[in-house]
């Protein structure tokens, strides 16, 4: 390497880390994993380094998370700090004046509020507590006495008032003062609304028992007007809608003053007449039971426009009403979210100028981040309503025409068809069996089209145990035959040629029975009654792949564990072979995970919170199980190449966490980079395939709760791209250089196709890329070369 090339490598390992944007895999919002019951979420850049980061307090943990932003809007794990008793609200603001952001929690089970300092980086000393009166559940920061330090005020459900703490000016507080609200306090929010300078307070709070015969409810929203030392005025009353839950102020009309929105059960705009004094709100539909709300500027036209968090289980989303400019509001739109978000915030989280969202989900402990496109419209999956209650889906052409269609299992069988782009028409339902819980493609009389077997399960408390076929038209409809009689309670189902006949037989699952049935095909598309093997336990899932490469189909059943079942050669099975996983495998797939040749096998283990790899060892014979780490509830797994570099990478969908995991191949059956991507509601089964044609593998999930399919497109290029360019830009230059160093050198991140990186072709990326590259850059070398991965 001439001092040339030793020159320059020097001087860019000498500058600091670039910083390249994240680039998701699907156009989707992403979760992060939090602590037990998040109850409420905020942005601020806590260590100064310029990017927002998060904060996050969690009910039962009885902690507050900190999570650091990386800079591109991706986070560190989280941090956790002590505070109180069921914290229910967090705020940040400079409270010791040293120019960072302290901490300020209201602790609902102590009647305290705790105060965390900043000790200069995004690290914080421990609690120290103060009285703040009964339950209080809301807490806000501002120089309420103008001089010059930030106060609190606290909103307490239990002790029916607001508190007001006054900063002494060093970050530590004077006894509380309280103002009797007479209602149990649901919000404050501190703002100047008379236009007299000084900071008034809005709170939220009401009175319902729940019982519907008793006439005292009361709903309100109260002004404290400030008297200008920080002490209040008794408070001035506006009926609001029912459970007001809580308010924020904005301009939202344009005309200088602030207005107030609150959330519950719509959300009502308080419009401000100039004075502090309100007029009579105008109510707009927000979605199902919305209890968080934030205003914020997210389509950059300059007015503020309104987030809601909808916790109605049916909705688990975010509902956005953009401001039409005058402080009225277009119908909102509405985004998906975890599992019971309780609390939004609006930030520009990853740089790009656009305002994001962010929400605390209650159920499922995690946070979402919901990215903004750039004019207020932000990531979401496609939904397409499918009927019923699915729980299993498979991509296939089903008429004919080359592109991939769906057909759910739903209670009944649905179908939708692909127009052509990967968009789907309204489903066609075929209402047979006895719910229908497993549904498989194949073609069972050989006719050159493709027919449908799906397991009838029954109820819970009447099971079923058949199966019924449903046999294709060849126009993508179908006509229901006829059923056979299998196990108790068959709940998957799957199609493969058993014993070498050529033809399509069927291997069932039966859960109820603790067996699993084979009915071999008679080579018309009618079977031959069943042979049940025993299990020992309740199985959840069955497939077919020939594990010890003998060239007959093998199978897995999973339950409380793995069995393997080798094929005689004939379509009957041997004894089984059990293997270990995590805690309930609720789903066994078969793919070539370590590049080897031969078939290992993945499971969904839906109670322990993973996905087991056990490689083959080539014999049909498996090792130890290697396990990852998913979110909470993972129930189904796919296998994929998703990021298009040869390897095959994982996905697993949680129905708790309404999310997708995807796990990255390094390129040897082992798996890194998680990533947790957003879908709907109760998420059931994921599959990969690629439904708009352009090359690369699409995430498709049933959402039994939701009643749809998601549908996750894959933003991932197919490979066209030019060897050497690390960063994608269509060029070969310095910034594809800095990428790699910070790559090798200093865990920065690593080129999204491995052909954009390894100059040199030899299927890696190190030093050896760097070098070639600053050669070919600086000093008329030899152009990168195609490693023959990904670019063809």
């Amino acid at each position: 390497m001439g001092s040339k090339t030793c020159i320059i490598l020097v001087i860019i390992l000498c500058l600091p880390p670039y910083l390249f944007a994240f680039q998701p895999l699907f156009d989707t919002w992403i979760s992060y994993d939090v602590g037990w019951e998040p109850t409420s979420v905020l942005a601020s850049d806590l260590d100064m380094d310029g990017d927002q980061d998060l904060l996050v307090t969690h009910r039962s943990d009885w902690t507050v998370s900190v999570l650091k932003n990386n800079g591109n809007g991706t986070f560190a794990p989280k941090v956790d700090y002590s505070v109180g008793a069921f914290p229910y609200s967090v705020y940040a603001s400079d409270l010791d004046g040293d120019g960072d952001k302290d901490i300020a929690v209201a602790n609902a089970g102590h009647a305290n509020i705790s105060i965390l300092k900043n000790n200069g980086t995004g690290t914080f000393a421990a609690k120290v507590d103060y009285g703040a009166g009964g339950a209080p559940v809301s807490i806000f920061a501002a120089d309420l006495d103008n001089d010059g330090d930030n106060d609190l005020a606290v909103a307490n459900s239990g002790g029916q008032n607001v508190s007001v703490l006054m900063n002494t000016g060093n970050g530590t507080f004077a006894p509380r003062i309280t103002y009797s609200t007479e209602n149990p306090a649901t919000s404050v929010f501190a703002s100047d609304l008379d236009g007299d300078g000084d900071k008034d307070l809005a709170v939220t709070n009401y009175y319902d028992s729940g019982n519907p015969e008793d006439t005292h409810r009361v709903y309100r929203l109260s002004i404290f007007k400030n008297n200008g030392d920080g002490t209040f005025a008794d408070k001035v009353d506006y009926n609001t809608s029912p459970t007001p839950y809580l308010v924020f102020a904005s301009d939202l009309d344009g005309d200088g003053d602030q207005d107030l929105a609150v959330a519950g059960p719509g959300i009502s705009i308080f419009k401000n007449t100039g004075d502090g004094v309100f007029t009579i709100p105008v109510v707009y539909s927000a979605g199902g039971d919305p209890i968080s709300v934030f205003v914020s500027d997210v389509d950059r036209d300059e007015d503020p426009d309104i987030a809601v968090v909808n916790a109605d289980f049916f909705s688990s989303s975010v509902s956005v009403l953009k401001n039409n400019g005058d402080g009225t509001f277009a119908p909102r739109a509405a985004y998906g979210a975890g599992d019971y978000p309780r609390s939004v915030f609006a930030s520009d989280l990853d740089g790009d100028g656009n305002v994001d969202l962010v929400t605390a989900n209650q159920y499922s402990n995690t946070i979402s981040i919901i990215r903004n496109l750039g004019d207020g419209i932000f990531v979401k999956p496609l939904e397409y309503g499918t009927g019923g209650y699915p729980t299993s889906v498979v991509a296939f052409d089903l008429d004919g025409d080359t592109d991939q269609d769906l057909a759910l299992a739903v209670g009944s069988v649905s179908i939708l068809t692909n127009n052509g782009d990967g968009s789907f028409g309204p489903a066609n339902i075929y209402r047979i069996g006895h719910y229908p819980s497993s549904v498989v493609v194949s073609d069972l009389d050989s006719d050159g089209d493709e027919d449908l077997a799906v397991t009838n399960v029954g109820e819970s408390y009447a099971p079923d145990s058949t199966i019924s076929i449903l046999k294709s038209n060849g126009n993508g409809t179908f006509t229901y035959t006829v059923d056979y009689v299998v196990g108790l309670a068959p709940i998957s189902i799957f199609t493969s040629d058993l014993d070498g006949d050529g033809d399509q037989d069927l291997a069932v699952a039966n859960e109820y029975s603790s067996s699993f049935s084979i009915l071999k095909n008679n080579g018309d598309g009618t079977f031959t009654g069943k042979i049940d093997y025993e299990l020992g336990y309740s199985p959840s899932s069955i497939i077919a792949s020939d594990l010890d490469g003998d060239g007959d189909m093998d199978l897995v059943v999973s339950g409380s564990l793995v069995s393997v079942f080798k094929n005689n050669g004939d379509g009957t099975f041997g004894n089984k072979a059990d293997y270990g996983t995590g805690n309930s495998p609720r789903q066994v797939i078969a793919s070539d995970l370590d590049g080897d040749g031969d078939q290992d096998l993945a499971t969904a283990n839906v109670y322990g919170g993973s996905v087991s790899v056990l490689k083959n060892n080539g014999d049909g014979t498996f090792a130890p199980m290697i396990e990852y780490a998913t979110t909470y509830g993972p129930i189904s797994v796919c296998a994929s190449d998703l990021d298009i570099d040869g390897d095959i990478d994982l996905a697993a969908t949680s129905f708790n966490n309404y999310t997708v995991t995807v796990l990255k191949n390094n390129g040897n059956g082992t798996f890194s980079d998680r990533i947790d991507y957003g879908t709907r509601v109760d998420p059931r089964a994921v599959i990969a395939s690629d439904l708009d044609g352009d090359g690369d593998q699409d995430l498709i999930t049933a959402n039994r709760w939701g009643s749809s399919v998601s549908i996750l497109k894959n933003l991932t290029r197919p490979c066209t791209d030019k060897a050497g360019d690390a960063n994608g830009d269509g060029k070969n230059n310095l910034m594809d250089i800095i990428l790699k160093v910070n790559y090798v050198f200093k865990g920065g991140p690593a080129p999204s196709l491995l052909c954009r990186g390894d100059d040199n072709g030899d299927h890696k990326i190190d030093v050896a890329d760097i070098i070639y590259n600053v050669n070919h850059t600086f000093k008329g070398g030899p152009a990168p070369v195609k490693s023959g991965v990904c670019c063809l």
